[in-house]
């Protein structure tokens, strides 16, 4: 029973200290909900994709096994085509209210052969459009930046922006520029926007008198 008292007030006192100290603890940052992202691992082929290759025309998305998938059959293949143009996919998410989205995806670059003699110029830009119309980047990397024949998991928070208090129909998009010096693509694969709780400080309070001394 004593034992019992001595730890009510030990946690009575922490109580007392934290708020004369004005020390905050963090709410957990705990998901929200699941990917909403249709045709994530592209298996069902370009649907619920929008695509668009220029000038060359057709859709980056195919399950070839030239260039295999992360996983499954299917995968974006933007660029590689050897000429001077772009690559395009994107398809609209609706973010729901008061709820942070996370953009993860997996992304294959391989380096172009002969070394950095043989490099052209190829890029890919990663990017949400917000309800407004207002685009924002989220991830952008050059075809010096090779994954070593491999995937890469990428995972970017997006901007403050696209937090509200009601929901937000949003435009993701991956895009390649590239020039006619180069026939490597970036290849794009199981694409996934997970939903967060906003991660807010807030004070810890505790009741007066919850802890009582129990026994003698």
């Amino acid at each position: 029973m004593r034992k019992r008292a001595r730890r009510a007030s030990m946690l009575a006192g922490v109580a007392t200290a934290v708020a004369a100290t004005g020390m905050f603890m963090a709410a957990p940052n705990a998901t929200a909900g699941t990917s909403d992202v249709v045709n994530p691992g592209f298996e069902s082929g370009s649907a619920s994709w929008n695509g668009k290759v220029t000038p060359f025309g057709g859709h980056p998305v195919n399950n070839s096994s030239a260039w295999p998938a992360r996983s499954g059959s299917g995968k974006a293949e933007l660029g590689g085509r050897g000429l001077t143009g772009m690559s395009r996919i994107s398809q609209q998410v609706t973010v729901p209210a008061s709820r942070v989205p996370v953009l993860s995806f997996w992304v294959r670059s391989d380096v172009v052969p002969g070394g950095a003699s043989g490099f052209g110029f190829r890029q890919l830009l990663v990017e949400a459009t917000a309800e407004d119309g207002t685009p924002y980047e989220l991830h952008d990397r050059m075809n010096k930046g090779g994954t070593s024949g491999s995937y890469e998991q990428v995972t970017v928070t997006l901007p403050d922006a696209f937090y509200r208090s009601s929901p937000q129909k949003v435009n993701i998009s991956f895009t390649v520029i590239e020039d006619a010096a180069n026939r490597m693509p970036f290849l794009i694969d199981d694409v996934t926007m997970e939903y967060r709780f906003k991660k807010i400080d807030r004070p810890v309070t505790i009741p007066g008198g919850i802890f009582r001394p129990i026994g003698g």
